[in-house]
This record gives C-alpha cells, structure tokens and sequence, in this order.
C-alpha cells in the first residue's frame, strides 16, 4: 500500500449470528400488564412475536443474518417452570424445523431455582438448546436478584454444561414503576425511561456487579454470562469500581475487570452505534463482544445498516468484522 494511503474498508460479511432475538411460545405467552401496555406503542409486535417462520425468516434474510437464536419474550414465565418447560419444547420443534436457521436459548422459572437447573439440563442436553436467557430479576416488589447463592445452582449447571447464560432486563416492578419513573410527562415516556431509555440498563448493570461481589465467578470461574446492549452501561463504571475502596474493604476477591475480561460477553443488541461500540471495544476484548439486532423490537435490516456502517468506518479489519458478527458467536455457542 503506498504510503499516506487509507487502507479499503472490509468486504461485508456473509455469515451473520444474532442471539438476542425474542419470541412468544404459548406455553408462557405473554399476558401480563406491562405488556397490554407495551403493545399500545408496538401495534404490530404481538404478531411479530408469534411468528416463527414466514415473517421472521423474511426480517433475518433483509439483514443479511445466517443463524438467530430465539429467547422467550422477556417478563413472562419467571414463575412458570411447567410454562417454560412447554416452552422449550415448542423452541426445540421449531429449530428443528428452520433447517439450520435457527438456534434456541431455554427459558427457566428461576423463582424456583431447583427446578430452573434441571430445566436447563433438560433442555441442553435432550432438546439441543444452545444456553439459557434468563430475566434479571423476579416479578416481585422487591425485583430480586440472584445474588443470593440459593439461585447458584442454575449458574452451577451453565458452567458443568459449558453453555452461556444470557441475562436480559426485565419490567420494573409498579412499586418502583411509580416511585422512580412516573413523572411530570406523559405515561408513554415513563414506559421508556423504566425500560430501553434508562432503567433496564441500570438495573441490569448494578445485578452483574452484585453478582461479581457476592463471589458468584470466584465460585465459577469458568461460568459465561451474556448481557445486551452494548454492556448495560457497565463499560463507563469498570474503572471506577476497581479503583474505589469499597469492595476491597467488603472482602470482595479479584477485580471486577478481571470478571469483564473473562466470564463476560456483550452484545449490541438494539444499539446501532458505531461510537458506542468503539467505546465498548475501550474495555471489552473483542472475543467478548458480538452483534446482535433486538428482533422484532427492531428490524434486522436496521441491524445490517449498522454493519455497513462498522464495516465502513475501519474499526475492525477483514477478520474481526467476521469475528463481531459471527464468529464470537459461534465459537460461544458451538453453532
């Protein structure tokens, strides 16, 4: 290349892998009050979510994706082990049936965490399912987290298979809903701060920190957590909580980095920025980090524009344009 020449930008890539793509298996459905709410703002999305073939094949060919993997409509089903286990199966058949279209994550009832782990070997070792994608709290006031080492079991078995647990925001509890979110504007906006606008990546982000001080991955070392959204605003804090004196003086051991680097993946789910993944790229090795679109909630072709735009801007050469957005992926979930 002569010199003072800018090098040519990556061909685009022609395997893509996503894997934080929701649907509705009616075995835990979606009958709740947040989402009668939400459908009022996304009319179409209840028919989007059912749809496991004609429609969401069409969506992944517009972008250009190889491989999604399906998760259980986030919110529903934390309660319902025989719901999620009806679920799974329905996961199963229809990945059977995509002709290597599609991949599936298992949804679990963690309220009863017992019953959640043996979901989850049930579900990866006879149905196939490539991991789990859990919520990140239950459905009560107090939004519980997993902190609590009676939910260690379900990270145990994750960690004996070998396979990831995603963890995906969940609905705030009314409680917090009125306390926190309501405000001198309108119910809509509410909605939008208590989810995709703020709190589902604050509240997500503080339950990965909390598991990292309650020694859950001193207890695991080898456990995969996979979160979205460019890292649910962690990648600013990672500094900061290593540098601060307070878990240190808690007796917690290690570093949080350390955690981040190692059991730690990130998708970009539903965040096509190229500044933000070049500030997540700041912290995060790229083997942690992997595309992802947030189907229905956003179209896969808005997803393949966010591509070209990666592609275009020279952050990544030939092969780790391929790496973001498939191989990370592959190699994670064995596809």
């Amino acid at each position: 290349m002569p010199p003072g020449s800018t090098p040519a930008p990556p061909r685009l890539p022609t395997s893509v892998v996503t894997l934080e793509e929701h649907c509705t298996f009616l075995g835990v459905g979606d009958e709740t009050p947040f989402y009668t709410e939400i459908w009022k703002t996304f009319p179409d999305m209840r028919a989007r979510l059912l749809d496991k073939s004609t429609r969401r094949l069409a969506d992944m060919d517009e972008g250009h994706v190889s491989i999604q993997v399906l998760s259980q409509l986030p919110g529903v089903g934390n309660e319902d082990p025989e719901g999620c286990s009806k679920a799974n199966d329905e996961t199963a058949e229809v990945v059977r049936g995509s002709h290597g279209r599609l991949a599936g994550f298992a949804a679990l009832a963690m309220k009863y965490p017992g019953r959640a782990a043996a979901e989850l070997e049930r579900a990866v070792t006879k149905l196939g399912l490539v991991g789990a994608m859990i919520d990140s709290h239950l459905p009560d006031s107090d939004m519980t987290h997993y902190d609590d080492e009676k939910y260690w079991v379900v990270f145990a078995t994750a960690e004996k298979l070998d396979v990831p647990i995603y963890i995906h925001p969940s609905p705030a509890s009314d409680e917090l809903m009125r306390s926190r979110f309501e405000g001198n504007y309108k119910q809509a906006t509410a909605e939008g701060l208590m989810t995709g606008a703020w709190g589902w990546h604050e509240e997500l982000g503080l339950h990965v920190v909390k598991l990292y001080a309650a020694g859950l991955f001193q207890r695991h070392p080898n456990l995969r957590i996979v979160i979205g959204h460019m890292g649910e605003m962690i990648p600013m804090m990672i500094d900061r909580i290593d540098r601060l004196k307070f878990f240190k003086r808690g007796g917690v051991v290690g570093k949080f980095r350390d955690v981040w680097e190692k059991n730690i993946w990130v998708t970009t789910s539903g965040i096509f920025s190229v500044r933000t993944l070049e500030m997540l790229l700041k912290v995060t090795p790229l083997e942690r980090v992997m595309y992802s679109v947030d189907s229905p909630f956003e179209p896969s072709a808005r997803g393949w524009q966010f591509i070209e735009e990666v592609a275009e801007s020279g952050i990544f050469s030939q092969d780790e344009l391929e790496m973001f957005v498939s191989g990370n992926a592959k190699k994670l979930l064995k596809l």
